[in-house]
């Protein structure tokens, strides 16, 4: 190899940065292939497979170079899976040199196995290129299971995001100091609109100096807690918009110890919004879905839900008062309740909220 003499300092650059490309979801070919370059190999190849052979396992291999689409030479990466990979590593690890080494991961569920070949005309590997090798598996383990890890953490976070747009409540995020550090694309259009709260040198006010006042000493008061969350430290007030229309609401608490970890050591209060004219997205087919109803009874309870009066309900979908009717006894049938009170509660209790995009309701 042509660093490890030379340095050590170079060899813990060149881990580094085998670890790194792994880490940031960059395709494998690239750290194989730094792998490739560093030994003066013709091949390496990584095997990834469970131990309890559960599930097919999956061999990455970086091959030398090939001529290009414009016969430029670029790298050769191949990926095999399923019942043909074990086959054609085998093929690949014949006659030739090859120094291999195997790391369990961190819980030991995975096996990754890292292979590097050389021709037979070149020099075998020796016992420091095989201890290098050991590392190196290490280093590609440790980086795939992060990647995996921190990829799960932000496919739930987009999903509990979305969730909490969809029932149309904004949040934000403010740190130790009360300047905000984040904010939901629900509590974005919220302050876009700037009836009754704003952001100003970082930090959130309300419009009015009244309401203002009590708003900064709700959010004092969570961020003097420290973390440690009581009933006495939740703050609720309403805020009156421009208009004179109906109020936003707000809950204003400390970010319990716990969640400060899994946010960001700086955020230290919370404050949730919803603006109380926000009108709740039904999606017709989902509430036909879940309540078992025909496609008409499905358009009169979405009305319904959405505050309708059965006489409204009726006009916008152009039938009688009758026939809306019958609908709704139906629907009660259906659905054991006996007051459209009943009918409101239960299909705004339902999962339906988070089938569909808020829209504007019809």
């Amino acid at each position: 190899m042509t660093f490890y003499s030379r340095s050590i300092i170079a060899f813990g650059q060149f881990c580094n940065k085998v670890f790194d490309n792994v880490l940031s979801g960059a395709p494998m070919g690239m750290s194989l292939e730094l792998i490739r370059e560093q030994f003066g190999a013709s091949a390496v190849v990584l095997t990834v497979e469970n131990r309890d052979k559960s599930c097919d396992g999956i061999s990455y291999v970086a091959a030398g170079e090939r001529s290009g689409p414009k016969g430029i030479e670029e790298p050769s990466f191949i990926v095999i899976a399923g019942s043909t990979r074990s086959r054609e590593v085998s093929e690949l690890l014949e006659n030739c040199h090859r120094t291999s080494a195997v790391d369990c991961g961190v819980e030991g569920n995975t096996s990754y196995k890292l292979a590097i070949i050389r021709p037979l005309a070149h020099a075998p590997f020796d016992q420091e290129e095989k201890s290098v090798c050991e590392i190196l598996v290490s280093h590609v383990a440790r980086g795939l299971e992060m990647a995996s890890r921190m990829g799960a953490t932000e496919i739930e976070r987009t999903l509990y995001s979305d969730v909490v747009d969809r029932l149309s409540v904004g949040i934000v995020i403010l740190d130790r100091a009360g300047k905000v550090v984040r904010t939901s694309s629900r509590a974005d259009d919220i302050l876009s609109e700037g009836s009754s709260l704003l952001v100003k040198g970082g930090r959130l006010y309300a419009r009015c100096s009244n309401e203002d006042r009590a708003l900064q000493s709700a959010i004092k008061a969570a961020l003097q807690d420290g973390g440690n969350l009581g009933a006495s430290d939740v703050r609720g007030l309403s805020l009156t918009k421009q208009s004179g229309s109906k109020n936003l609401g707000l809950i204003v608490r400390p970010i319990s110890a716990g969640v400060h970890r899994s946010l960001s050591a700086q955020s230290a209060a919370v404050v949730f919004l919803r603006d109380s004219e926000a009108v709740p997205a039904i999606e017709g087919d989902l509430v036909r879905q879940l309540f078992d109803l025909t496609p008409a009874e499905a358009a009169v309870a979405r009305r319904l839900t959405v505050g309708l009066s059965l006489d409204e309900a009726a006009s916008s979908l152009d039938i009688s008062r009758n026939t809306a009717r019958a609908h709704l006894r139906s629907i009660f049938s259906k659905s054991g309740i006996t007051r459209q009170t009943e009918l409101v509660r239960l299909v705004l209790n339902s999962v339906v909220l988070l089938g569909e995009r808020p829209r504007q309701a019809v």
